[in-house]
């Protein structure tokens, strides 16, 4: 991906909403002229970095619309994966003075997390030892929707390690989580087992004593 144009051609075969698909597509525009480009394709690798400054003085007197933008440039990056370039992009996105901006910029990671964790992997064990509870939380989450999916075995291998390294309280509120998924879960059947087994798991590798 060498370009802006790239990244939404990829973002597109991901299938996303109708509506995603326009928001995106009015982000183009909005990018073009923010950078005083005539195409999406001369938003190449040696300006990506450009792209959120950029866009928050196109918007310099709507700090809202400059976050909705910013937002669905980090779901782009979050379906492709921050890599080829765009990993310095997603680091400006996640260090937003928007708070919601930076949670939905690690939450978006979840696409390419289900189909290649070690680009995810890294960022879950940035915040799991960060200070930030709600960027700790996310990281979570994240870890949650990994362990209740076909990457139950790559991600496995981690919680082994944060468990040696010494991260218990980590693990637990991944159990805290998944708790609470069994128990949320009750019009979708499939993913209420799949959690309440990768509880029990859970609960009987690390020693935690089952939650009420």
């Amino acid at each position: 991906m060498t370009n802006l144009q790239e990244l939404y051609d990829y973002y597109l075969e991901t299938n996303p909403s109708t509506g995603k698909i326009r928001n995106a597509t009015n982000f183009l525009i909005h990018v073009c002229q923010a950078m005083n480009v005539s195409s999406p394709e001369e938003v190449t690798d040696e300006v990506l970095v450009e792209l959120p400054p950029a866009i928050d003085k196109y918007f310099n007197e709507n700090r809202q619309k400059a976050v909705q933008d910013k937002g669905i440039l980090a779901e782009m990056i979050g379906r492709y994966g921050p890599r080829n370039g765009w990993e310095e992009v997603y680091e400006i996105l996640l260090k937003d003075k928007d708070e919601n901006l930076r949670q939905f910029t690690l939450q978006a990671l979840e696409f390419c997390a289900l189909r290649q964790p070690q680009l995810a992997v890294p960022y879950i064990n940035k915040f799991r030892k960060g200070r930030n509870k709600l960027m700790r939380q996310v990281a979570a989450i994240l870890t949650v929707r990994m362990l209740c999916s076909p990457q139950k075995k790559n991600i496995s291998k981690e919680l082994e390690k944060w468990n040696l390294e010494g991260d218990q309280d980590f693990i637990k509120l991944i159990c805290e989580i998944l708790k609470r998924q069994t128990q949320n879960s009750f019009d979708k059947p499939e993913y209420k087992k799949l959690c309440t087994d990768v509880y029990e798991w859970m609960t009987k590798r690390f020693g935690f004593p089952k939650q009420p």
